[in-house]
Parts: structure tokens; sequence; C-alpha cells
């Protein structure tokens, strides 16, 4: 059962915001303010947990159950934010859906039904592409483990991505940054998607860069070539150029489920 005064002890302790829980752990703000006003009494399971893990509440496996929260005390000042590795991240129960950047959790919720047609419709059409043009690359989708620094503090799963370098492509993922990197926008990924993983991927050596956001009814890319970026600002119903080629453009307006 969830303790409410002891969350509140946690998040007063490491000085959070709500809006900063929202954004690590992938639950809405909406969500979030309600937990805390006791509006909400009796959240989701997977809520609970995703918060609890940003506050550094540590779980364990029941042998009669699912993992549970545990309020281990000794556990608080062993692992807290900014110090997660790669054993935290394969430690998380295989249904939380999270990523880790320079030590930090950022957990995801589960892709609506706009965010699976988007990214079915944009691997089709580029897949094709890929086929008809031959060459190195390949597209592959999340959830596929992406080690951008090559070390045990960042593994992030990119919604979509081209990798031209198959020598990197293992079974446990993609060790370095792929070529092509491709985001969709949702409520709890917004600030992590736009700035976060933007710089990321950026200093990681990523080519290319998009940013689909239903949301605000807008797509950004960035191409990476230089010291500054090329920034393309776009309509969810315009033809975008994909600039790791000379030759393939998404015609956005092609989506009818796109309002």
């Amino acid at each position: 059962m969830m303790n409410l005064e002891k969350l509140k002890k946690r998040k007063k302790e490491l000085g959070m915001t709500n809006q900063e829980l929202s954004e690590r752990s992938g639950v809405p703000l909406g969500t979030v303010n309600k937990i805390f006003s006791g509006a909400t009494k009796s959240p989701q399971y997977d809520t609970i947990l995703a918060l609890e893990t940003v506050l550094g509440m540590t779980f364990y496996r029941d042998e009669d159950g699912p993992y549970v929260s545990s309020m281990r005390e000794e556990a608080f000042h062993y692992t807290v934010q900014g110090s997660y590795t790669l054993k935290d991240y394969y430690a998380l129960p295989d249904h939380l859906r999270a990523e880790l950047i320079d030590g930090q959790f950022y957990y995801m919720s589960s892709p609506g039904p706009i965010h699976q047609k988007l990214v079915g419709e944009l691997y089709f059409q580029i897949k094709e592409y890929i086929r008809r043009k031959g060459g190195p690359c390949d597209v592959f989708l999340a959830p596929f483990d992406v080690f951008l620094d090559s070390d045990d503090r960042t593994v992030v799963q990119p919604d979509l991505m081209i990798i031209c370098d198959q020598t990197r492509v293992e079974a446990k993922g993609v060790t370095g940054a792929p070529d092509f990197v491709l985001e969709i926008i949702s409520e709890s990924t917004g600030k992590k998607d736009y700035s976060t993983k933007l710089n990321k991927y950026w200093s990681a050596g990523v080519r290319e860069y998009w940013i689909v956001d239903p949301l605000k009814g807008r797509i950004l890319t960035y191409c990476f070539d230089g010291d500054n970026p090329d920034i393309g600002i776009y309509g969810l119903h315009d033809t975008v150029p994909v600039g790791i080629y000379g030759d393939l453009s998404i015609d956005f307006g092609e989506f009818s489920f796109l309002a």
C-alpha cells in the first residue's frame, strides 16, 4: 500500500518539485499533482513504482508475488538519481520502461495509438527505401538499447533509429551513436526529448535528430554537421527531407490519422 507521507518526506529531502518528478518518472504532471495532494487515493501500481524509484526508494521481489516497494533506509544513501548504472538498469522489472541518462532514470509511459501508428508508418517508409537502394544501413525500433556513450551510465531507447555501421549492432543493443534518431513526443517525454536527449544525441555524434510532436503539431529536424546544427521546422502535414539521404522525404500529409 502507498505511504503518501513517506513519499512526501523523501521528495522534500531531495528538494524535487512535482514538475521534476513528472519529467524523470514519465508520470504525467497532473497525475503527480493529484497523488501528492491526496486527490488520488489508489494510484496504479506502475505509477507508484516509477515515482518511488525516482525518489530512491528501492524494491525487492516478494516470494509470493511481483516487485513491491520497500522503504529501506540503508539504500537511500547509496543509490540516488545521478549514480545509477547498467546494473540498476538491468535490475528493473521487465514491465517498467525506463531510460538511463547520465546516471538518472527517466521512466516512460506506454505509447498511445497515434504514437504507434506514426512509428509504424515511418518504419515502413524508411525500410522500403533502404531495401530499394541497398547499402549498409538499417532501421530499428524501440525497445532496443543504445549505449550512447559506451559507458555504464547511459542507455536510451529511441523510438526509431537508422544505423549504418552494423558492426556496432549486437544482441544486447547498439554501442555508440546511431546515424539518425527520431523521437515522438508524449506528455511525459517532452522536456527530455526536447532538451536532455537533444544535447546527448548531439554530443554523442548522432548525425540527424527528428522530434515529431503531435501535441504541438510540428516536426523539428536537427542536422548536426559542423559546430551549429541546421534546424528545420515543419508542420504535421508537410513533406520532410531526410538529411542523411539525398533522395528520401517523408510526406506526413499521407498520414490521415494526424489531425
